[in-house]
């Protein structure tokens, strides 16, 4: 035999080798991971998973419209599998008690671990904090910023501010807008402001156009792409498999274009609270905005005092804290707007409604300023929100992770299993709500003859992780409707639609609201 024949020989033979290894390998792996799941505690029905990849094929990044649509097939509970792990989901009020309690004993503080905002510095906030320790403290800060009436009066304020600054669109005979749009810009600009301390042109770009194409108004028009791609970062994140993430077409991609955009908001806001902690050590005046609170907190030139026993916050902590707030805030705000005007619309008798009580409260000036303290005796469109969020969630699901074993549903759960809240389901239960597709602000009026069944309504989620910005966004939310509705008719464009146009990257996102905006006569009314 020639020693290329014997080369030949050699070569074939490991060729041969490595195939039978690798094919062991995926036998090995596939009979571990079906015993795996033909074995695991407390089965229950849902979609049947494949290797490596889990639901995903049918699930997709979509697990709310999954859930809905499913919802009738399944039953309260249900499983999905992301790879190798299984998520839980609960869609009735009665399985989450043991979940919203809103105390330190509770075994669900824990959110799903995620290693790439770990590796980038976001679990230092308080969405992804799992260090209840550090999160409480940093949740102390943040109430204390976000709900403190100083703060709110001056939000009052600058949500007026922004809106006037580009009313003259408004006040023709017809004004023909994307909503949807048109709240995002201005959600973004408010956002922007009281976060960060600096001017944001979304808004007037989106109406007036941009002549002097400068790089401000680029930055803030990128922030919005930057903070809305966020959450469907986090999707990506939880149900894409690693494997798929780094070395398959398409998804390999998106990968790279949302650690490009997640650097991106990063690196913005780290220049942002350098410069501010600068200028703060140069003594320039303290304000009330978020960066500048949370920047002096604990130090000599808080207004509150400085407590020898806690500690500032780090700029990596201010920086997760400042991300969250603002890619929760801008998008979440702005649907929620754009799902009770898209209500509204279809319910003449609650704008009439709505609109006595404007009188009531605001007379019939409306170029009244509207101050904080008004905004607390608006019980009826307090109502009115509440009930969209009902009908409408924006945030349809929320996770939570058990950190140590657990029974719900009558079930028995291993530590570190995933449980997905269903607030779509929740709040539409039948068990809880008379008509529950109907809506219906009067419900939540207080002397209302509906009572509200406990954890049957959860627009903020509940127990010790509820929504720590939740006034902060019913101000915005109050504000800018008083100061549409007082002046202006709004009608839909598209009559014909039973529901809003709305896609799910994370959170339920408004796509497409046309209206028609008119100037009203109250003296005609």
């Amino acid at each position: 035999m020639t020693l290329t024949m014997f080369l030949t020989s050699l070569t074939l033979a490991t060729t041969t080798n490595l195939i039978l290894i690798i094919q062991l390998l995926i036998i090995t792996y596939v009979a571990r991971y079906y015993y795996k799941y033909f074995t695991r505690q407390s089965p229950l029905p849902g979609p049947f998973p494949l290797p490596l990849v889990g639901n995903l094929f049918q699930v997709g990044l979509n697990p709310a419209k999954y859930a809905m649509d499913h919802h009738h097939e399944f039953d309260k509970m249900f499983e999905i599998w992301v790879g190798s792990k299984r998520f839980i989901f609960l869609s009735h009020h009665s399985l989450t008690e043991n979940i919203y309690i809103p105390n330190v004993n509770n075994k669900f503080f824990a959110r799903i671990q995620i290693p790439f905002l770990e590796n980038i510095g976001l679990q230092h906030g308080l969405i992804f904090n799992n260090n209840y320790q550090i999160w409480k403290r940093n949740r102390k800060f943040v109430v204390q910023s976000l709900m403190s009436p100083r703060f709110l009066r001056r939000f009052t304020l600058l949500a007026q501010s922004l809106f006037n600054e580009n009313e003259s669109f408004w006040d023709k005979k017809e004004y023909h807008i994307d909503f949807a749009k048109w709240t995002k810009n201005f959600t973004t600009d408010i956002t922007l402001r009281t976060t960060t301390r600096r001017p944001s042109y979304c808004l007037n770009t989106f109406v007036f156009g941009d002549p002097t194409n400068s790089e401000e108004i680029k930055k803030s028009i990128k922030f919005i792409h930057a903070t809305q791609t966020f959450f469907e970062n986090i999707m990506f994140e939880i149900f894409v498999p690693n494997v798929l993430k780094h070395y398959f077409p398409g998804f390999y991609h998106m990968n790279k274009m949302y650690i490009k955009n997640m650097n991106w908001l990063n690196e913005t806001i780290s220049d942002i609270i350098k410069k501010r902690r600068t200028e703060i050590e140069n003594y320039d005046e303290v304000g009330s905005d978020l960066i500048d609170i949370l920047l002096t907190l604990n130090t000599s030139r808080d207004s509150n005092g400085y407590n020898e026993d806690e500690t500032p916050m780090s700029d990596q902590e201010v920086r997760a804290t400042i991300i969250e707030v603002s890619a929760a805030g801008i998008d979440t705000t702005a649907n929620t707007c754009c799902f009770v005007v898209w209500q509204l619309s279809h319910h003449p008798r609650v704008v009439a409604r709505f609109r006595d009580e404007m009188r009531e409260i605001l007379g019939d000036d409306t170029t009244r300023q509207i101050t904080y303290e008004d905004l607390e005796k608006f019980t009826y469109l307090d109502a009115i929100i509440k009930e969209s969020q009902r009908t409408i969630p924006v945030v349809p699901l929320s996770m939570r992770t058990c950190v140590e074993g657990s029974v719900i549903g009558g079930n028995s759960w291993e530590p570190n299993t995933v449980f997905f809240i269903d607030h779509e389901q929740i709040h539409k239960s039948p068990d809880c709500w008379e008509n529950p597709d109907k809506f219906i602000p009067e419900r939540f009026l207080k002397g209302s003859d509906h009572e509200i069944v406990k954890n049957s309504f959860i627009p903020f989620g509940g127990g010790i992780r509820i929504c720590p910005g939740r006034h902060m966004a019913m101000v915005e939310l109050k504000t800018l409707l008083i100061l549409i509705y007082r002046k202006y008719d709004i009608e839909l464009v598209d009559k014909v639609s039973k529901k809003p146009k709305v896609i799910f990257i994370g959170t339920k996102t408004c796509t497409d609201l046309k209206v028609i905006a008119r100037s009203r006569n109250y003296n005609n009314v």
